[in-house]
């Protein structure tokens, strides 16, 4: 059985759009780019939720914390978990430094969480600007440590 991998913010969904072809044959994926729309209502309907529920699907919550879509998406998805006991694992990006009341949300978000899940992953960003890369380098150092750790959770 695939797993359920959900990206909540647009940079989640950015990390799937550049790593998301080397795990299709391993996880279903619900992109959540944006907090009002129909993905709340066909992809956690009644009968979807039901499905994960019987089956015990695998979940993976994949989210960019610090902006609006990520962090409620978060709060969101994690209280339909904890309501009908959907265990999950969580991969948490936190922002930046210089991103100062982001990052606060982020890392409290994040604590929150890794009492309510199976396990937490998080990749702060700030590693990156310990690393001599340019932008784009970066951004692809991170997508491959994010898929590291799907990885590790896929095992």
């Amino acid at each position: 059985m695939k797993s359920l991998l959900i990206a909540a913010g647009t940079g989640a969904n950015n990390i799937i759009v550049n790593i998301g072809d080397e795990y299709e044959d391993r996880v279903d994926y619900i992109l959540i780019d944006v907090l009002e729309s129909d993905v709340w209502k066909i992809e956690f309907s009644a009968e979807r939720i039901f499905d994960i529920v019987v089956t015990r699907q695998p979940v993976i919550l994949l989210a960019t914390l610090g902006g609006k879509t990520g962090n409620r998406s978060v709060e969101r998805l994690t209280k339909l978990f904890k309501s009908f006991e959907i265990l999950f694992s969580a991969i948490l990006i936190i922002p930046f430094k210089f991103e100062w009341d982001s990052r606060n949300v982020a890392l409290s978000i994040a604590d929150r969480i890794k009492g309510e899940s199976v396990s937490v992953h998080v990749f702060d960003n700030e590693t990156l600007t310990s690393l001599d890369l340019t932008v784009k380098e970066a951004i692809r150092y991170a997508d491959r440590e994010i898929g590291c750790l799907l990885d590790e959770i896929l095992k």
